[in-house]
């Protein structure tokens, strides 16, 4: 059994290498990731995001020490992304070694929207 950190280390490294189907990779087919933007239901819907917006130098998050507790992971991060400075929070859940739910929340709406002109899908 993967520990649920392990596996959020592993999502950081592939947003750091600016590798979107390694990111995709950690999602469960079922997985929900919930930001700033809206919530995107399912692996491929959650894989059109990543793919339109990692690449390689285009994301430096910086995570702060994680917080578990059990299969939840939850941690700050210092997020550079396409020049802007953002401050997040990540919350994680990890079952079976894959990413079952990602929430996502910044300190403004607005700072989890760069990846709305990538996508083409407004808030």
């Amino acid at each position: 059994m993967t520990h649920a950190s392990a596996v959020v280390d592993a999502y950081f490294a592939a947003v750091v290498a600016g590798d979107p189907e390694a990111v995709v990779a950690l999602f469960a087919p079922d997985a929900v990731l919930q930001n700033a933007a809206g919530t995107l239901n399912g692996r491929e819907a959650i894989a059109a995001m990543y793919r339109a917006g990692v690449a390689p130098g285009a994301m430096k998050p910086s995570p702060r020490p994680y917080v578990v507790n059990g299969d939840t992971v939850a941690v700050e991060i210092d997020l550079s992304a396409n020049g802007k400075a953002v401050a997040l929070a990540d919350f994680f859940t990890v079952r079976e070694g894959k990413i079952q739910r990602l929430a996502i929340y910044s300190l403004t709406p607005a700072d989890a929207r760069f990846f709305d002109d990538k996508t083409g899908e407004q808030s």
